[in-house]
């Protein structure tokens, strides 16, 4: 038989024992944990001191190549963005990324579209890994001849890439 305790109420206490064991009894599993995955396992007790877990800790802690947090290698920034026009209906976001994958690591692709009508505007975002892979591509796809149309490519402007609420109507 089990007995139910809701949330809101103190635990009952088990009429056999005064004390409560589960807090008072010392606890001393002992855990393996790897230093490195080609060496033997370190063998650390819950009990154990703080010290040596906490040089444990320090000492493993994976070391950075940056001179200060935040740093970004100058080529690796994240929020390379280029913008494409003049796209077909028929495009989609697949063949984008196959086309401009040529030049470098596509991390994303968005096709606009018309949100009442649900199709393509004609114009995209691509998002690059790096800047000097975005530099490629805009200067080998501008004026390029893609899917039947020539597409104009350039770097996107700060700011036009995000969604952006519905306009209020003007008031006189």
């Amino acid at each position: 038989m089990a007995l139910f305790c809701p949330p809101c109420k103190p635990p009952i206490p088990c009429p056999k024992s005064h004390r409560n064991y589960a807090i008072r009894t010392p606890f001393t599993a002992i855990t393996s944990i790897p230093r490195n995955p080609n060496s033997e396992f370190l063998k650390i007790s819950i009990s154990a001191p703080a010290k040596l877990i906490d040089s444990f800790i320090h000492k493993n802690k994976p070391s950075s190549s940056l001179s200060y947090p935040g740093e970004l290698d100058k080529g690796a920034s994240s929020n390379v963005i280029i913008f494409i026009k003049g796209l077909a209906q028929s495009t989609s976001e697949g063949g984008l990324k196959s086309e401009f994958s040529r030049f470098g690591e596509v991390s994303r692709v968005k096709i606009v579209s018309d949100k009442k009508t649900k199709q393509p505007l004609g114009f995209a975002y691509v998002w690059f890994a790096r800047e000097d892979h975005a530099q490629a591509a805009v200067d080998e796809m501008n004026g390029h001849f893609f899917e039947g149309r020539f597409i104009r490519v350039a770097f996107a402007k700060p700011g036009s890439c995000k969604a952006r609420s519905e306009p209020s109507p003007y008031k006189f």
